[in-house]
């Protein structure tokens, strides 16, 4: 049994381009067998979550099992209701489907190169090939005779390979672009304002990068954090604006995002128009920092936006 990362080849971009609905095979002679791929490869889970930096593996993985892929997005209630019943599914068939998950609002590069009109969307990856199923929510009936037919549609290309849940696999590593390893590397020598560099020119040659917008975010905490002493920030009762920020940095820097998060909208309701500017474009960097479905991001950004207007 392979190992899913084992199998993946990551190097190099992908091109969706010239993606097509696969052709059914030529009916084997009475002398040949069709010849099918039986292998059984190794996932951490039979869900897992795609990005424009791994979407190279789950193509690869589709050459010898049947991948669902679902474009969703976090703001979208059809979204959270057709997740569900996709799970559920795709669960049922024990194996036999593995089910992607794309951030559409993560992923515009994904979205743009599968043709993904609106979310939810569901489509499916057969031999590296891209193949749409629906668009919007569907009875759990209906999205399980998709599935059906789908498994069919693979049996007849050969497709009859197995995805198996171990504990011991990993998820596909990606290769990271040059000026993000550049960046990962300068983080780890220490050298934050060099990594803060290497992010914005990545933002420079492609502006829709979400990883470099995040990288950026965390390059800018980490080099604002590294000039004052953290801990007693979070133990300060501040008044000035720069102790604020300061006590905000400080309090996400250590996984207290909530906290760093009500520092600033609570002196945002009683600030000047000039320091709410201030304030505000800070707290957008920071929700950065943080996975942007959390409950945190999401009662933060509601707040700002009831104190907004």
């Amino acid at each position: 049994m392979a190992d899913f990362t084992s199998r993946a080849n990551l190097a190099g971009a992908y091109d969706l381009s010239s993606l097509r609905k696969p052709e059914a095979p030529a009916q084997p002679t009475q002398a040949a067998a069709p010849q099918q791929n039986m292998a059984e490869v190794a996932v951490p889970d039979l869900v897992t979550v795609g990005t424009e930096a791994n979407i190279k593996a789950f193509l690869n993985l589709s050459k010898s099992v049947a991948v669902v892929v679902e474009f969703f997005a976090t703001w979208s209630e059809p979204s959270k209701v057709l997740g569900e019943k996709i799970e559920a599914a795709v669960r049922a068939k024990q194996g036999q489907l593995l089910l992607v998950r794309v951030d559409a609002d993560s992923a515009p590069t994904l979205v743009q190169a599968f043709q993904v009109k609106s979310v939810p969307s569901v489509l499916t990856l057969v031999k590296g090939q891209s193949v749409p199923l629906f668009e919007g929510d569907q009875s759990a009936e209906s999205v399980s005779a998709v599935l059906d037919r789908l498994l069919e549609v693979g049996k007849e290309n050969g497709i009859t390979g197995k995805v198996v849940v171990s504990e011991g696999a990993k998820a596909p590593e990606p290769e990271l672009p040059p000026l993000h390893k550049a960046a990962f590397d300068a983080i780890d020598a220490g050298d934050y304002p060099a990594a803060v560099e290497f992010y914005k020119r990545a933002l420079a040659e492609k502006p829709s990068d979400q990883l470099a917008v995040a990288g950026l975010a965390q390059a800018n905490l980490l080099v604002r954090t590294s000039q004052f002493d953290v801990d007693a920030a979070v133990a300060s009762e501040p008044s000035q604006l720069q102790e604020i920020l300061n006590k905000a940095d400080a309090c996400v820097a250590l996984g207290h995002a909530q906290q760093g998060f009500d520092v600033i909208l609570k002196r945002f309701a009683i600030a000047d128009q000039t320091e709410r500017e201030i304030l505000r474009k800070h707290l957008l960097e920071l929700f950065q920092v943080w996975p942007q479905d959390s409950s945190e991001v999401i009662a933060a950004r509601r707040a700002l936006t009831a104190l907004l207007f």
